[in-house]
């Protein structure tokens, strides 16, 4: 009888605990892979039908107007996201793993009955060499496939069968490959046979402005083209991806968290701290929880609070390391009145590092590396809008001046974004801005020392250019060490399958 008695109890033990792992929401994360917060119409685009399934997704749901990631590169944004740390904090400043015995959000939701997924981008959305670790499943395309919405449909369709299986809650995350470079119509798109996946819609050059931060030129006109043509091939992504969710019925309790990664990948954008670099659509879509056509104009929200929102959405203790804080709209917390972002570090691990604080209506900057010294390096060198200007700095001096600006920058910079929102004027040496600037100096110094910022040393420093060259110098030593011994690498196989690597792992040979 006793026996009869226990096992009833350990079935309706069971049962209680399968009940409630099915009742918790699906959460399925969309990123869109270098697109400005103001490509999206739903954000100001005036280019017609440009974004039609992302508005879409915001007039369902809730629409953060002030949205940001931490990092305008693509590994460190994404390590951002998924560790809940800023890069200088999980070891992700540049394309490098989470530093180990810090658990990232997939390991924690695996570890809470959640059946884990990453779609496209395995490397850069795990942060760990161990994939296997907390992914249940990792999906990828064959060459230009990830172009293409259909084959985003048909991986997504594919996963929800995997799931089915599981019988558990989903955490996903689907990676699109649009508006990355190349852009559709560009020669390497073509080559590499992108271009074979066409947008519902193609633009010309009477439908797009060229951004203010860029030269009035038809070759750069043209990339802008290219750019938005991918940003609309990416929208037709996003609709694959919804439809796939929407037309299964078994998965209609499903949080959607829609972001880009960054900011276009042009000059002034891309790899810099600016608001084209940081700001970005995010929206999210929760159906019976949040009322639709919600739109967040008071709140800043950025990319390292979606950590601790999913977390506290499900009741998952947040781990002291996660920094953000979280908008779960059941709650309705509000959001810090400002928002931190910075780089590191390109892909080749060349670092020039910077910081900035923004508010609403200000941004300021402080370039460590920016003594004259040193160039800026980054992917925009190998692109059509930065040739183009390198190419008529010999002729024009507005453009040389500019051009100049872009190499070398500034160690201080201060921006009104409210008025001034593609950053043209800098106001850090204006006597009618002394009082911003000492401020956001202070924000920005208490933000550092709270994270144990590397880069504070530098920021003390600053008017020592002396000291911030041997600064330099020595970061420039630490990031070669760093390349050798910390750089992620995949495994050489095809399946994405990893082995265990220790050698990530090594203590490493730097200081800071």
């Amino acid at each position: 009888m006793n026996q009869l008695l226990r096992f009833c109890l350990i079935c309706l033990t069971v049962t209680q605990w399968g009940m409630a792992q099915n009742n918790q929401p699906n959460i399925l994360i969309i990123t869109l892979d270098d697109m400005n917060w103001d490509s999206a119409g739903i954000y100001g685009n005036t280019i017609p039908e440009i974004t039609p399934n992302i508005d879409q997704l915001g007039r369902e749901g809730l629409v953060f107007e002030y949205g940001y990631v931490q990092a305008s590169n693509c590994s460190p944004s994404r390590g951002v996201i998924m560790s809940g740390m800023y890069p200088h904090q999980s070891g992700v400043r540049g394309f490098y793993y989470v530093k180990p015995n810090q658990k990232t959000l997939p390991e924690i939701l695996k570890d809470n009955g959640y059946f884990t997924a990453v779609i496209n981008k395995t490397p850069d959305s795990s942060q760990s060499p161990n994939f296997d670790l907390y992914w249940d499943t990792r999906l990828g395309f064959k060459g230009g496939e990830k172009r293409s919405a259909l084959a985003y449909n048909t991986m997504v369709t594919r996963f929800f069968d995997r799931v089915k299986n599981s019988r558990k809650p989903f955490f996903c995350v689907v990676n699109i490959a649009d508006p990355h470079k190349p852009f559709f119509n560009d020669d390497a798109s073509r080559k590499k046979g992108f271009d074979a996946f066409k947008p519902s819609k193609i633009y010309t050059s009477e439908d797009v402005e060229i951004p203010e931060f860029l030269p009035n030129k038809p070759k750069i006109k043209n990339e802008i083209v290219n750019y938005h043509n991918s940003v609309k091939r990416g929208d037709d992504c996003v609709g694959a991806i919804l439809e796939a969710l929407d037309s299964n019925t078994d998965y209609k309790n499903t949080i959607v968290i829609l972001l880009s990664d960054h900011g276009m990948p042009l000059p002034f954008a891309k790899s810099t701290v600016y608001q084209n670099g940081l700001r970005v659509p995010i929206l999210m879509r929760w159906p019976g929880q949040i009322s639709p056509g919600k739109i967040n104009s008071q709140d800043m929200v950025s990319a390292i609070d979606i950590g601790p929102t999913i977390l506290d959405i499900l009741n998952i203790n947040i781990p002291a390391h996660f920094e953000g804080t979280s908008f779960n709209p059941k709650t309705n917390p509000l959001s810090p009145q400002y928002v931190f972002g910075q780089f590191d570090e390109n892909a080749g691990g060349i670092p020039r590092p910077s910081r900035t604080v923004i508010s609403k209506q200000y941004g300021y900057v402080f370039n460590a590396w920016a003594t004259g010294q040193y160039e800026f390096k980054s992917a925009s060198g190998s692109h059509t809008s930065y040739k183009v200007m390198k190419r008529f700095s010999e002729t024009d001096d507005n453009i040389k001046q500019r051009f100049d600006f872009w190499k070398y920058r500034q160690i201080d910079e201060l921006y009104d974004y409210k008025n001034d929102p593609h950053a043209l004027n800098n106001l850090v040496d204006d006597p009618n801005y002394q009082s911003v600037v000492e401020e956001l100096r202070k924000v920005l110094k208490k933000q550092m020392q709270k994270t144990q910022d590397y880069v504070l040393e530098a920021f003390s420093q600053r008017d020592n250019i002396v000291f911030l060259n041997q600064w330099m110098d020595n970061q420039i030593k630490q990031a070669k060490i760093r390349t050798k011994t910390l750089k992620w690498k995949r495994p050489q196989n095809s399946s994405g399958s990893t082995k265990q690597n220790n050698k990530l792992y090594q203590k490493p040979k730097y200081t800071n």
